[in-house]
C-alpha cells in the first residue's frame, strides 16, 4: 500500500469528523521537494479557513504518527472546479457532464479526449464531436470535469 493511501484511509474518518469529505491524498516529488496534499470537499464548498482547519488538525496527527519520514510541504485544498474523476462513483455522478480523458496508450495517435461522459460500465464512453468513443477503464490514466464558460 502506499504512503497516499494508507493515509487516505487513516484519515478519512478523522476529517469525516470535522464536517469534511477527505477525497483523495496525494503524496508526489515535484522537482527536489515532497508534496503531501490533501483534497477535501463538503457540500456548500470549500474556503481558505476550512482549508486551514483541516491542515491544523491534520498537521499534528502527521507529526505524532510519523507517516512520512522525509520533509515535505503539506499542502490541503478543494478540489477545484475542475474536479478530477478518481472513483467509480466520481464517474457515475458525471454522467452527462463534459470531462478531459487522458490515456496510458493513445487511441487514433491521440492520447487526450474531451467529451460528454454518457457511459460508464466496462468502459468509459464519451460523445466526441458526436461519434462515441469507448475507453477501457485500465488505459485511463487521468480524468477530471471541464467547465464551459
Amino acid at each position: 500500500m502506499s504512503i497516499s493511501q494508507k493515509i487516505e484511509d487513516d484519515f478519512r474518518p478523522l476529517v469525516a469528523e470535522l464536517g469534511y469529505e477527505l477525497v483523495f491524498v496525494d503524496y508526489v516529488k515535484e522537482g527536489q521537494d515532497w508534496f503531501l496534499r490533501f483534497f477535501i470537499d463538503k457540500t456548500d464548498g470549500i474556503d481558505i479557513n476550512d482549508c486551514e482547519k483541516v491542515s491544523r488538525y491534520v498537521e499534528i496527527i502527521l507529526d505524532e504518527k510519523e507517516y512520512v519520514q522525509t520533509q515535505y510541504v503539506l499542502e490541503v485544498s478543494s478540489l477545484g472546479l475542475e474536479r478530477p474523476l478518481r472513483k467509480d462513483e466520481d464517474y457515475f455522478n458525471n454522467i452527462g457532464e463534459k470531462i478531459e480523458v487522458s490515456l496510458y496508450k493513445p487511441i487514433d495517435k491521440k492520447k487526450k479526449y474531451i467529451g460528454i461522459l454518457i457511459r460508464y460500465d466496462e468502459e468509459l464512453v464519451l460523445n466526441v464531436d458526436d461519434k462515441e468513443i469507448a475507453f477501457a477503464k485500465a488505459n485511463i490514466s487521468k480524468a477530471n470535469i471541464l467547465l464551459d464558460f
